[in-house]
């Protein structure tokens, strides 16, 4: 196995500000290639297999303890079933929680300045207010009347007056 070095450039790199002058850079640097030389001519005895699977059992049985006692929250979340639940308990939570304050976020408007009123008188509905009076600019006091018949379709009629009052207007929409 060939070890790959850190060039001068790279090493200085890694440490950025880290040294005084160029020069504590380079000793730095000449220190660090002496302990990889080292290291490289050290031998290393050859584990035998039993060794190498009680090194493996150790570590995985310490990371597993490890890891389960951190991460007991994150793996109930991540169950279905309990996602699930816990998502209807906090759905539950919040519609229960919207529900019974009476949140006002728009102010009660009166009759007189709802952009639409509606009247049901049997089988007719009246529509009258700003949004009619929005759509037909040209005619004074307008309104649509819708009736429901059984026989046939359902009858909109506009009716309002023009020129002051003085004439009145039917139109079969």
């Amino acid at each position: 196995m060939v070890n790959q070095r850190f060039t001068l450039e790279e090493f200085e790199a890694l440490f950025p500000d880290r040294f005084a002058s160029r020069e504590d850079l380079l000793r730095e640097y000449e220190s660090f290639l002496r302990v990889f030389e080292q290291l490289d001519r050290s031998s290393v005895p050859e584990l035998s297999i039993g060794q190498k699977a009680e090194i493996f059992r150790r570590s995985w049985q310490g990371q597993r303890r490890s890891r389960s006692l951190r991460r007991i929250p994150f793996t109930l979340i991540r169950r279905p079933a309990i996602a699930f639940a816990a998502g209807i308990v906090l759905g539950c939570f919040l519609t229960f929680t919207a529900t019974n304050r009476r949140l006002e976020l728009v102010p009660p408007v009166a009759a007189a300045d709802q952009p639409l009123n509606i009247e049901h008188v049997g089988r007719t509905q009246t529509y009258t207010g700003k949004a009619i009076d929005g759509l037909y600019p040209q005619i004074e006091n307008p309104k649509i009347v819708l009736e429901r018949t059984e026989r046939s379709r359902e009858k909109r009629v506009l009716y309002g007056t023009v020129d002051d009052g003085q004439i009145y207007v039917v139109w079969n929409l």
